[in-house]
């Protein structure tokens, strides 16, 4: 199709990349005079009402999505001349990680953090805006040769999903890289693109993909039965942190996944650098959960501690505070032993005197002074 223009403005050259729903295009806009990238759908979608509404529906989403990450969608529609439903993109100078493995089959561990971080970024800000990609894969992962990471075909994936034509076709296309829960049937959310960005990240780093099925039944069951093999343990130079990030990404369950693109990317670079980072165990799941239950449970209610009031004298107020409550304690313990003291000398006074009774006497008082000058007089009277 090189030489047929596009919507009377989109004037197409060589071929730069094709797969089972699309031809994608290099293209010059005749009207901004600048290069841009032509995806061309295949004829029969079309025929789809189902798919034509969706089309639109997410292609308009994508439009909106700009970051220095993403790449830009500029225009789409239909082009009567050709029957071909199109939409128009930056274009990219540069490999996809598709053509990275094809070419050199694994990639260096600084290549594949460089990689991710910027898929990272794009997911998060595409998921902040309400968008979820639905196939992140190896051919929607762009290097620019100035070494910009752009991920690309942000909500095409909905709308060739949508397609009663197109489901099986374009399932069997990325099977590899789809999360446990899309292989049930279940809508995708962005936890799931964190699972294709792992599935993305396991093959750089190891050049095979975590399960190597042939169809989906396959990797469903694949899934089920057992965790794919570690990258540390496959190759010694992957750090140990590193693969303990890429498993939690790849987990069974979206919830154990990481809960945000951005929170997975900070996870590679301490699992890369050596850093602690937490993964997916049974031990894991138990103390968080302990945890949670220990931040919750609610806190002893509080013992308010009243001051105890002291009867007043007549005619002077009641002291009530608790700290002239406290100082008044040890003076009745003083009081106490002054009296047992002074009974204890009447007593032996009592029983060493044979000469002469005894004087007793009531001993009344308002105060421990009173009390302590009253009993000291009593003795004295004895003891002359």
């Amino acid at each position: 199709m090189s030489g047929l223009v596009i919507a009377n403005r989109y004037e197409l050259g060589a071929r730069v990349g094709t797969g089972g729903m699309s031809t994608v295009q290099l293209a010059f806009d005749r009207r901004l005079e600048r290069d841009v990238a032509v995806k061309l759908l295949a004829e029969h979608l079309a025929d789809d009402p189902q798919f034509v509404s969706r089309f639109r529906r997410e292609a308009l989403a994508a439009a909106r999505l700009v970051h220095p990450n993403i790449v830009q969608v500029f225009d789409f529609g239909f082009d009567e001349a050709s029957g071909r439903h199109f939409i128009v993109m930056e274009y990219v100078k540069g490999r996809s990680c598709a053509e990275l493995l094809r070419d050199e089959g694994r990639l260096p561990l600084d290549d594949v953090l460089h990689l991710t971080d910027g898929a990272c970024r794009a997911l998060h800000y595409a998921h902040r805006n309400g968008v979820v990609h639905r196939d992140v894969k190896p051919g929607n992962i762009l290097r620019a040769d100035e070494g910009t990471v752009k991920l690309a075909d942000f909500g095409i994936a909905k709308a060739m999903g949508s397609s009663q034509i197109t489901q099986v076709g374009s399932v069997l296309g990325t099977a590899a890289y789809l999360a446990p829960e899309q292989a049930h049937g279940e809508p995708a959310t962005p936890r799931s693109d964190i699972y294709g960005l792992g599935v993305v990240a396991y093959q750089l780093l190891a050049g095979r993909l975590p399960y190597e099925a042939t169809s989906l039944p396959e990797l469903v069951m694949l899934q089920q039965n057992q965790p794919p093999a570690r990258l540390d343990s496959m190759d010694r130079s992957i750090p140990a942190g590193l693969a303990t990030v890429i498993e939690r990404a790849l987990a069974l369950r979206a919830e154990d996944r990481y809960a945000t693109a951005e929170e997975m990317r900070v996870a590679l670079h301490a699992g890369a650098s050596g850093g602690r980072v937490q993964g997916v165990t049974d031990q894991t799941r138990v103390l968080a959960s302990t945890e949670q239950t220990r931040v919750a449970a609610p806190a002893p209610p509080v013992r308010r501690i009243e001051p105890r009031v002291a009867e007043p004298a007549a005619g002077r107020p009641p002291e009530v505070t608790q700290a002239s409550t406290r100082r008044r304690r040890p003076g009745r313990w003083i009081a106490a032993a002054v009296i047992v003291a002074i009974l204890a000398v009447a007593g032996w006074l009592a029983l060493s005197s044979t000469e002469q009774a005894v004087q007793t006497r009531e001993i009344t008082g308002n105060t421990t002074q009173e009390i302590v000058s009253q009993m000291q007089q009593l003795v004295d009277d004895n003891t002359r």
